[in-house]
């Protein structure tokens, strides 16, 4: 107890306990795993110019492609690949729709295969979850628009913490 109170007096506030290591890999979405190359997958298409101005790139030889549309979940995704030196460090899978009905089944399905999949959430900001794996990260969130609903998975890699940022 003197220790804690000890860092308390000194204004330097030190949590006493480690958080919780994650013993689990994120999944994969339909074809796609993090960190796996892109060399040889078929159906990819890179951004167009256009597309490539609408978005920021964060990293140095970062490339985004449009993936195959993968069924997970019992539901049809669209996907995003982001990959720096030939691999994939970031999987965006997304739904959108006019559906309220099919959008609050997404949601529901969704949010318990990761639950079930990694337990409960290690963070939580409005209608968005984050749990840390020892791979990297997984969000889970939903939106709405003015055209309908998104629902948005977003699987990150910790090979980020290695690459060039720009600007």
């Amino acid at each position: 107890m003197m220790d804690i109170i000890g860092f308390l007096k000194r204004g330097r506030i030190k949590w006493p306990f480690k958080p919780r290591t994650p013993t689990y890999t994120s999944f994969p979405i339909g074809p796609y795993s993090l960190d796996m190359g892109i060399a040889g997958l078929s159906g990819l298409r890179e951004f167009s110019k256009m597309e490539y101005r609408e978005v920021t790139r964060q990293f140095k030889g970062e490339r985004i492609y449009h993936g195959l549309d993968v069924d997970f979940l019992g539901y049809n995704w669209k996907t995003k690949l982001n990959a720096v030196g030939g691999k994939i460090y970031k999987i965006t899978a997304y739904i959108e729709t006019k559906d309220r009905d099919l959008a609050n089944r997404a949601v529901m399905d969704g949010f318990l295969y990761c639950k079930n999949q990694m337990g409960e959430p290690n963070k939580q900001r409005s209608e968005m979850f984050i749990w840390e794996t020892m791979d990297g990260s997984i969000s889970f969130q939903t939106t709405q628009t003015a055209e309908g609903f998104g629902i948005n998975l977003f699987l990150t890699s910790h090979a980020v913490r290695d690459f060039t940022r720009l600007r």
